[in-house]
Parts: C-alpha cells; sequence; structure tokens
C-alpha cells in the first residue's frame, strides 16, 4: 500500500486556459547557499494562481525559511499544508499558497531564503494559473502532495484528455515507470537527484510502479494535473529557406483568434542559435524573420530544427519543422 497521498487541491470546469510552469531541479539550501530563486512570467492578470513549493528535510529539523515574491515577504514562517516520512527518515513537505490578491502582469520572481547549517532540498517549485480567455474551455483536476512507491507498489490513475506528472526517483537501484493500460511503457526513469515532469495526451488509466529488489528503494509522485481543453482553431503556418548565409522565414497566423505572443527558436546541431519573441499577433497576419547562420555553415551535419509556439493566456501551440544546410 503507497504511503502518502495526493490530495485534490482544485477541480472544476473553468472558461479559459489553465498554464503550469515547473522547476523540478532539485537545489539544496544551507549555510553556504542560502538563497534560490524561480522566475515566473505572467501575460496577464491571472483569474487565480497557484504557488507549490515541495522540499525535503531531516524529520528532526523544523525549517526556518522566507518566502519572496520579488521584494514582497510572503511569509517567514514554515507551516506545510501536508507531509509524509520517507524510507529514509526525511519529511517532505507540501506548501501551497494563493497569491492571486497580488500577482500582477509582467516576470516575476518566487525567492526562497534559507541560512542554516542544516539543509533544506527544493524538489519542485509550481505555478498554477487560470486565465480567463472568450472561446476557451478547461476541465481539470489538480492533485498535490507526496504519494511514496515502495518496491513493486502500484497506484492507478485516470486520465483526462491532457495529464501532466511530477515525480521523483529516490532509488538507489529501483525504476519509476508508467504504463497505460495495454502495457506500453510511457515512462521509464532510473535514478536521479532531480524530480522530472511526465507529459501524457490521451484519455486513458496510466498504472505508476516502482521496479526493485531493494526494499529501501522508493519513488515520490508529487503532483498530477490532468485537463480537457477546448480551444478555437489556432493554426500558424511556418515556410522557411537556406538563403546566402541566412535562414528565412515567413510566418503566418492562420487563427481564429488573435495570439498573445509567438516564440521562435531555432536549434542547429542541438544547440540554440537564435531565440525571438513577439507579442500580440493579430489573425490573419504574417511577418518575415531573416536570422544569420553563418559561423554554422562550415560545420557537418547541420541539421537545423525550428520550433514556433502560439500563446495564448495559457494556452501553447506547437509547430516543429526541420531543414537541413
Amino acid at each position: 500500500m503507497p504511503k502518502g497521498e495526493l490530495v485534490l487541491l482544485d477541480e472544476g470546469d473553468f472558461d479559459g486556459s489553465v498554464d503550469y510552469q515547473s522547476f523540478t531541479k532539485t537545489v539544496k539550501l544551507n549555510s553556504i547557499h542560502k538563497e534560490t530563486s524561480f522566475p515566473i512570467d505572467i501575460p496577464y492578470k491571472p483569474y487565480k494562481l497557484y504557488v507549490i513549493i515541495q522540499v525535503k528535510h531531516e524529520k528532526s529539523y523544523i525549517p526556518r525559511w522566507r518566502l519572496w515574491l520579488d521584494n514582497f515577504s510572503l511569509t517567514k514562517e514554515f507551516k506545510p499544508n501536508f507531509e509524509v516520512e520517507t524510507n529514509d527518515n526525511q519529511i517532505l513537505s507540501t506548501i501551497i499558497y494563493d497569491i492571486t490578491p497580488i500577482i500582477k502582469e509582467g516576470r516575476h520572481d518566487i525567492i526562497i531564503s534559507h541560512p542554516s547549517i542544516h539543509t533544506l532540498s527544493v524538489l519542485n517549485v509550481s505555478t498554477i494559473s487560470f486565465y480567463k480567455i472568450e472561446g476557451f474551455n478547461t476541465k481539470y483536476k489538480l492533485s498535490i502532495g507526496s504519494l511514496i512507491l515502495n518496491p513493486n507498489e502500484k497506484v492507478v490513475f485516470p486520465l483526462l484528455d491532457k495529464s501532466y506528472f511530477i515525480v521523483k526517483n529516490e532509488s538507489k537501484f529501483g525504476n519509476l515507470k508508467f504504463t497505460d493500460n495495454n502495457g506500453n511503457i510511457i515512462y521509464n526513469s532510473s535514478p536521479s537527484n532531480d524530480s522530472d515532469e511526465v507529459e501524457v495526451e490521451g484519455k486513458r488509466e496510466l498504472v505508476a510502479s516502482l521496479e526493485s529488489t531493494n526494499e529501501k528503494d522508493y519513488g515520490v509522485i508529487l503532483a498530477s494535473y490532468s485537463l480537457t481543453e477546448k480551444v478555437p482553431k489556432i493554426n500558424i503556418d511556418v515556410d522557411s529557406k537556406i538563403d546566402g548565409g541566412y535562414i528565412h522565414l515567413i510566418l503566418r497566423n492562420n487563427s481564429e483568434i488573435n495570439l498573445d505572443k509567438l516564440i521562435v527558436n531555432i536549434m542547429i546541431n542541438g544547440i540554440q542559435a537564435h531565440f525571438k519573441s513577439f507579442n500580440n499577433i493579430n489573425s490573419n497576419s504574417s511577418f518575415d524573420l531573416k536570422l544569420p547562420l553563418q559561423s554554422w555553415q562550415n560545420k557537418k551535419t547541420n541539421i537545423v530544427n525550428i520550433r514556433i509556439v502560439g500563446v495564448k493566456g495559457g494556452y501553447r501551440h506547437i509547430v516543429d519543422k526541420q531543414v537541413n544546410l
């Protein structure tokens, strides 16, 4: 029987989009590394916004910290909403804040300060934002906490059309695995110092399990977000050609709606070459983009991957294209 639980944070039907941002690289705060920050982008005032922070610490230690949004102090008290003891005598704590009243449009930093001889390991910092948008509808179920899977234990998740999980494999030898109804492996994680995000498409059941012969091994599911989205037609056309040391892009927004943002990311041989962002893209509009490639043209096997992301509130429409130099 798995230890701990995922607690229902929010569930409903919303006329708009639901967006989330997560930071899953483990950060250890102590007397040397006293502070860390996490940037978040808010395109406009959200209808609702949660901040979720999940940390691990020694069982005998009650953390003393300070949490900031930019230069505004949210709290200096450590008051978890849920806690569970792990197999290695640590405590997993989940803290949830609703910062809807104070959040504004723009770029912000969530800052955690913990100057102590004891270690506080930050496993996950997430935000979940709700944006009211005409023509959008989202059915959602958001669950947060710490569900601990011991070796060969299983738990079943019924999913909506699109789901996201945040997990951490705390094993020395075991694999944390997600399989679908047909036994297909959707995700398979070996032991890691960091948490991980798992994205699953399609309405179905998913089985999470930890496969290990070491009885002290365990895996943790920190969050489960499941959504069904109804959106207007979003269509972005991308024409591209290589011309005289440049890549020439023609981008057209053939969507039924205006877009808040259009993001252009160009990778060459797996390395980012260009990143551009454009705001307020009207429906049925187009523009040209010409970017230099000279420094790459003498290298062998040049593969150019183009990713275009159209953003409306918390919804993202992605177009991928590949060309050769």
